[in-house]
């Protein structure tokens, strides 16, 4: 296992856009139901979409968050976290990939572990150049145009 005072953390970064869908989403669906309380209409229906709303932030969403430690990047969305050794990364490369990722942002990173689709992950450091800086240190890594390679 890792040892916690070696973790650095990075927030993902959020475009406006999708900051403003992840705002109003909830206020709308929050809104509607407490609207149906307030004309005393109260059916179990009015609370499923804030349930899920909330389910769904809390579950997938938020903290959204890259840390790495001496041997490993852990990548946390909501409750899921999600481990790789820091030896087993080949190659970490931008792109705008819009493809479903943890990543808050469509200015990503794309971290290569293997072959096919799940031997890659696509994330949004806020400070993506102090991430990539860090994380070279820790694997080894060598910059190449705008990539780290091994």
């Amino acid at each position: 296992m890792n040892d916690s005072t070696d973790m650095v953390s990075f927030p993902s970064r959020i475009d406006w856009w999708l900051g403003a869908i992840l705002i109003l989403l909830p206020l709308v669906v929050f809104g509607s139901t407490a609207l149906v309380i307030l004309q005393g209409n109260y059916h179990w229906a009015a609370g499923l979409g804030s349930t899920l709303i909330v389910l769904l932030y809390a579950g997938l969403i938020f903290p959204m968050r890259y840390s790495i430690s001496s041997d490993e990047l852990i990548v946390r969305h909501g409750l899921v976290r999600q481990r790789m050794k820091l030896m087993t990364i080949q190659e970490v490369r931008p792109t705008k990939n819009p493809l479903s990722s943890p990543a808050l942002s469509l200015d990503r990173l794309e971290i290569v572990t293997g072959p096919g689709f799940t031997g890659r992950i696509m994330i949004s450091p806020a400070d993506k150049a102090g991430f990539l800086k860090l994380l070279a240190e820790r694997t080894g890594l060598r910059t190449q145009d705008d990539r780290l390679v091994r």
